[in-house]
This record gives C-alpha cells, sequence and structure tokens, in this order.
C-alpha cells in the first residue's frame, strides 16, 4: 500500500472507530491490527508484541503513578480548598479578585499535582459558587476555571512533560524547566484578562461588598496564609528535590507521593479507608494511560513500518518549506487533532512521527516541546471533547449547561494561543530557564 492510501485508510479506520464509540485507547490498537494483518500477515503478531514490550520498559513513565497518587490524596486532604480559601481572602477586595484569585489558586495546585483535573474540580467545587453568588459574569466564572486548571498540563510537575520528555528522548528536569516560562506567562494573561475586564465593566467581576469584607479580621487572614504552608512543602518536595540535585525526576515524584500523604496524615484529613480508595484510582488513572500508550505505539509502529513516517517525511520536505514554517504546520495539525483526542494520546500517536522531522531540520526539541505542551494545552478547554468542560460540567452547580461551558472556553483559548504566539516570537520565555539552570 502506498504512502498517501496507507494514510488515508489507517487514519480513516481510526476516526472511523472513534466515531461509532470505541474508546480512543483501543481505536488506535484496532486500527494498527487490522492494518499490520493486511499487510504483513500473521508475522505482524511478532513485531506488534515487540513494540508492546517496549512501551512497558520504558523508565520515563515510571514517574506517572506517582503524581497520578499525590493528585488523588491533594484533591482528598482538601489542601487545594485551603489555597483557595487564601486567594479569596486577599484578592477578594479587588474586581474581579475572586476570579484572579482562582486563576492563581489553579497555578498553585498545577504545581503540587501535574493534572488538570485536580484544579478544575476542586475550583468548580470552591469558586464557581462562590463567583456565581456574587453575581459574577458567567463566562469569566467558568473560564478562568477551565484555562487555570489547563494550567497543571504545563506547570512542573507536567505529566505531559514527563510523556513528551520519554518520547523525545531529552531530560524531564529540562522539560519541567521549560514550562515555568510559558505557565507564569498564561497565568499573567489569564490575570491581566479579567481585571481589564472588570476594570471596563464592573458588573461582570464586582469586588466583594465592604460589609463582607470587615467580617474578615488579620487574624483570619493570617492562618489562611499558614493553611498554604503544606502545599508549599509538597511543591518544594518534588521540584526543590530535583533541581537541587538531590532526587531524579521519578525519585522526586516519589518524594512529592510520600510528602503529600505524610501532610495530609499530619493534618489528620485522611482515613484508612482513602489510602484504597486513592491507590485505586491512581491505578485506574496509569492503566488509561499505558493503555494509550501501548495502542498509540502499535498504530505508529504499523504506520511507520509500511513506509507512512517515509511518506509524511517526503512530503514535508516535497513542500520545501522553512523549519518554522514546518514546526507551523505541525502545530497546526497538533491544534485540529485537539478537536478529537485526548493530549496523551495525540502525543504518542505525533511525536514519534514528527520528533525525528523538526530534529532533522535543526530545531530545538526543548523548544519544540514547550510549543506542543502549550498547544495541547488547549485541547483541555477546545470544544466538543475538551476533557475540563466535562470536569467542571460534573461539580458544576445544575444551572450551569454545557453550552455555557462552550461559550466560556473560545476566550480563553485564544489567550493560550497568544501565549503560544509570544513563546514562538521569544522562544527564551521556554528556553531560558532551562538553559541557565541545566545548561544546554
Amino acid at each position: 500500500m502506498e504512502g498517501a492510501a496507507l494514510t488515508l485508510v489507517l487514519f480513516g479506520l481510526l476516526f472511523a472507530t472513534v466515531l461509532i464509540g470505541v474508546p480512543i485507547a483501543f481505536a488506535l490498537g484496532i486500527a494498527a491490527i487490522v492494518v499490520g494483518f493486511v499487510e504483513w500477515g500473521p508475522f505482524s503478531a511478532f513485531l506488534l508484541s515487540s513494540q508492546v514490550a517496549g512501551a512497558l520498559s520504558n523508565q520515563t513513565l515510571i514517574a506517572l503513578p506517582f503524581f497520578m497518587f499525590m493528585a488523588s490524596v491533594l484533591a482528598r486532604a482538601g489542601i487545594a480548598d485551603d489555597l483557595y480559601a487564601a486567594m479569596h481572602l486577599w484578592m477578594g477586595a479587588l474586581r474581579g479578585g475572586l476570579a484572579v484569585g482562582t486563576v492563581l489558586a489553579c497555578a498553585g495546585i498545577a504545581a503540587m499535582s501535574g493534572v488538570s483535573a485536580v484544579g478544575v474540580m476542586a475550583m468548580g467545587r470552591l469558586a464557581l459558587p462562590a463567583m456565581l453568588e456574587r453575581g459574577y459574569d458567567r463566562g469569566i466564572a467558568l473560564g478562568v476555571i477551565l484555562a487555570g486548571g489547563a494550567l497543571g498540563q504545563l506547570i512542573p510537575p507536567s505529566l505531559i512533560a514527563i510523556v513528551y520528555s520519554g518520547l523525545a528522548g531529552v531530560s524531564i528536569g529540562k522539560m519541567f524547566l521549560a514550562g515555568v516560562g510559558p505557565g507564569l506567562l498564561l497565568t499573567a494573561l489569564f490575570c491581566v484578562y479579567v481585571l481589564v475586564r472588570a476594570g471596563l465593566d464592573p458588573r461582570l467581576a464586582p469586588a466583594l461588598p465592604k460589609a463582607e469584607r470587615a467580617k474578615v479580621g488579620r487574624r483570619e487572614r493570617l492562618v489562611a496564609t499558614l493553611r498554604v504552608v503544606p502545599a508549599i512543602v509538597v511543591v518544594l518536595a518534588v521540584l526543590g528535590s530535583m533541581f537541587a540535585g538531590l532526587a531524579s525526576p521519578t525519585e522526586a515524584a516519589a518524594m512529592g507521593a510520600a510528602t503529600s500523604l505524610l501532610v495530609a496524615a499530619l493534618q489528620r484529613r485522611l482515613r484508612i479507608g482513602d489510602l484504597a480508595t486513592m491507590a485505586l484510582e491512581t491505578g485506574r488513572q496509569t492503566a488509561m494511560v499505558m493503555w494509550i500508550a501501548i495502542n498509540a505505539l502499535l498504530f505508529v509502529a504499523v504506520y511507520s513500518g509500511t513506509g507512512g513516517e517515509t511518506f509524511i517525511r517526503g512530503l514535508v520536505e516535497g513542500l520545501d518549506l522553512p523549519p518554522t514554517a514546518v514546526v507551523l504546520v505541525i502545530m497546526a495539525i497538533v491544534f485540529a487533532l485537539g478537536f478529537v483526542m485526548d493530549p496523551i494520546g495525540i502525543l504518542f500517536l505525533t511525536m514519534p512521527i514528527f520528533i525525528p522531522i523538526v530534529t532533522a531540520i535543526g530545531f530545538d526539541p526543548i523548544l519544540f516541546g514547550g510549543l506542543v505542551i502549550l498547544n495541547l494545552e488547549m485541547a483541555y478547554l477546545t470544544p466538543p471533547f475538551g476533557y475540563n468542560l466535562f470536569y467542571l460540567k460534573s461539580v458544576a452547580p445544575p444551572s450551569v449547561t454545557l453550552a455555557d461551558l462552550y461559550r466560556a472556553a473560545p476566550a480563553f483559548v485564544a489567550l493560550q494561543a497568544l501565549g503560544l504566539a509570544i513563546c514562538w516570537l521569544v522562544p527564551e520565555i521556554v528556553t531560558g530557564l532551562p538553559e541557565a539552570v541545566l545548561g544546554r
């Protein structure tokens, strides 16, 4: 089968399988097995099984269950609740202050968990009712939670950065550091957007009433601030130990999981029965990622083994584009896939094909990874299948509809696109910190 026909058949079978309701992880495997058998016959079973063995021996992925367990502990122990309570007290006096506090709380949760679900569901339960009760515009209230939660995929310890580093063969530490600058940039863009809109029209995001602010004294503010200390301890346990050279990324992940468990136990916020629940949640999430990884690698193995990668590379080289234009085309493909696919699935599916192309044209893989992760962050908000839309819907008040969430997302997707463009034009935002701390 020629490259163009193979691409059409393989991807056509994939999307047809997804459209009939098969989960993306298994749709990838079905497409790979069917086309592999047609091309190679029974011998394909041996070839594909070797890919499974390779996926299961990927050392980089060992860190994933530790971070997932840590996120589960943080969600159940109420550490995210304490972070929002402090932001609520300190930022509430500003127009748009609750929304800004929500973004900052999400950034803090991102630095502890590495996933978007914790921030979205915690703020959907805590911040959304508080903002709606005080007359906040629904689009702003929903949008800051959707976008703020997505920071978990960018700010270290990012699970997407872990997956990308394993696929690209680059340092996890560098990829973590590459997410700091863009994470701070997006946090600032979201906050400025809210403050500008609230300044132009105070009715969209009013400040807390004076009577409500008067009830909170210095002691309450101090107590709320001190409750943030456990969150700082967890962040230092993970990032501090790794960047200080005391632990490898996988060891730092294990240290973060143990520290979060210890902090929660000292605060008496967990019961013995919660351990089994958290372990089960971690097992399910890890299994989901591994199924995606295995089947995506099968898909890529079939596509590459039958000449698909050569076809794609020839197609790109035939366009005779400069390196930046090649990367722009790749970004457009990744963004388009984000409408219908899981970001981790997109990484496993596309990076084995695109990373050799990017390396061949001399584009920095750290910068490329930072741009890809920024791109994939938009996928968490993009209708119709953005994960954060459904995470927030699951905890939002009944009055919030999916249509409300779809209307709230575009403005913040545009802000994320602006952040991506700024990082493209000023690459030092992505690469400066990794080079300064860990060298080239």
